[in-house]
């Protein structure tokens, strides 16, 4: 199964690398050519990225998540009103 990935990823990124390249240096660049050289280079990027972002929640693998500190409520003033709270004169 590793040699499967091992050779999509060569043969798809490489085919897509070469379209997109072949495109760019081209006098008359075709857009079919660079999507559809793009779009063979999507798969294996997406990979690379999956692997790169944390894992999901669950499995172990994430880091620890850092809950939010509760809110302390407003100091309140002598009168008794609280901080946010001010009496129109």
């Amino acid at each position: 199964m590793e040699r499967w990935r091992l050779l999509k990823d060569i043969l798809l990124t490489g085919t897509g690398v070469a379209v997109i390249l072949s495109q760019v240096l081209s006098l008359h660049p075709s857009g079919l050519l660079l999507g559809t050289g793009l779009a063979l280079t999507v798969p294996t990027i997406a990979d690379h990225v999956r692997g790169l972002l944390p894992s999901s929640p669950g499995d172990g693998h994430s880091l620890p998540s850092t809950q939010p500190q509760p809110l302390l409520p407003s100091p309140t003033s002598p009168e008794g009103e609280s901080a946010g709270e001010r009496r129109a004169e």
